[in-house]
């Protein structure tokens, strides 16, 4: 048993020591020995903390690391606010999602086209610069980027959506050496929310991987996101006297949100904060924050239940053994990973 996982399996559960020891039947200093690595749990027991953290025995002994928040490579918005508990439950349901990404990624190729480079927002000229060369590098059009999600797909992004059963974070992405860059996203964003925060995202990836954490990262991605998204060149005469009516018609074109196209126009100097503020009172007095009217339509994302096709499929795993493979009972496996999709994949050897 590899006690960094008997933790991060708790900890995803959102569960104490105690209370897991009082569901299982096992004395807290029991439990607590087991993470501390002085006392193994005996097999009946360990069978019982896994039915409970909903884990086959075989994930508690996986040796993977498990990677905090803190970490260079482990992006998110900070949320004071969340409890420390929240965190530690959402980081290690993004840690367990990375480890099954990984695993599956093994033997299949997925045919990416392009590559999330790496950037230095100072030595490029910022973060608007970053976008407009990345969008040069994936050969995007002049305009609104069609979906978001086939860009990263395409350059060998996976992307999943997860209830982080919380709003406060929205986005975690984390790119580990051996695992392919991954981009959790919050189930409950509305379409055009989703797209921002996925690009926010890839702004994290492209300026700040691999580096250490600065100040201004937060800033950066959300210029990042915003050039990506409505590079200056293209929205600039669409936003001239911009109010809610005009941001309405706008928000099918461009695909963000009416709120996302007046800060737009604030940052380029189009309109004044003070009339940014003004028109985003004025939503706010409407309902239309957060959920606003004439939703996009939704971005799907479509690679991880490809590959898990191609191991059903191509490399004839039953359910029961893929399941078993990323340490999950068999109905948590078919709920969360075998919608069928189509997409050019194919098996490595």
């Amino acid at each position: 048993m590899n006690p960094r996982m008997l933790t991060a399996a708790r900890d995803a559960q959102g569960l104490t020591q105690k209370e897991l020891g009082d569901a299982c039947g096992i004395a807290q200093s029991s439990i607590s020995k087991a993470e501390n690595g002085t006392r193994p749990l005996t097999e009946d027991e360990l069978k019982r903390v896994a039915e409970r953290l909903g884990v086959t025995t075989d994930l508690l002994s996986w040796p993977d690391d498990v990677y905090g928040f803190g970490s260079a490579s482990f992006f998110h918005r900070k949320q004071q606010s969340l409890s420390q508990k929240t965190l530690r439950r959402i980081q290690a349901q993004v840690n367990f999602l990375r480890m099954r990404v990984q695993r599956l990624s093994q033997g299949v190729e997925v045919d990416a086209s392009m590559t999330i480079p790496h950037l230095d927002p100072d030595g490029a000229g910022g973060p608007e610069e970053v976008a407009r060369r990345l969008r040069a590098a994936w050969r995007l059009p002049i305009g609104p980027v069609g979906n978001v999600v086939n860009a990263i797909e395409n350059a060998g992004g996976v992307i999943v959506r997860h209830d982080f059963e919380t709003h406060r974070i929205n986005a975690i992405s984390v790119w580990h050496p051996g695992s392919p860059p991954l981009f959790v996203v919050n189930s409950t964003l509305t379409p055009e929310q989703q797209r921002f925060v996925l690009a926010h995202e890839l702004g994290h990836m492209v300026m700040h991987e691999g580096e250490p954490p600065r100040e201004e990262a937060e800033r950066e991605a959300d210029r990042f996101a915003g050039e990506f998204l409505m590079p200056a060149t293209d929205v600039a005469g669409d936003l001239r006297s911009i109010d809610l009516k005009k941001a309405a018609a706008l928000k099918p074109y461009w695909k963000v949100s009416m709120q996302s196209l007046i800060l737009r126009a604030e940052h380029l100097g189009i309109i004044s904060p003070g009339r940014c503020r003004s028109l985003h009172a004025y939503m706010n007095k409407l309902g239309y924050l957060p959920i606003e009217p004439l939703p996009v339509p939704r971005e799907d994302p479509t690679v991880l239940t490809d590959i898990v096709q191609v191991h059903l499929d191509e490399h004839e795993y039953t359910p029961d053994e893929l399941a078993k493979v990323l340490g999950m009972p068999r109905s948590q496996f078919i709920n969360e990973f075998t919608t069928k999709r189509h997409r050019t994949l194919k098996a490595v050897n």
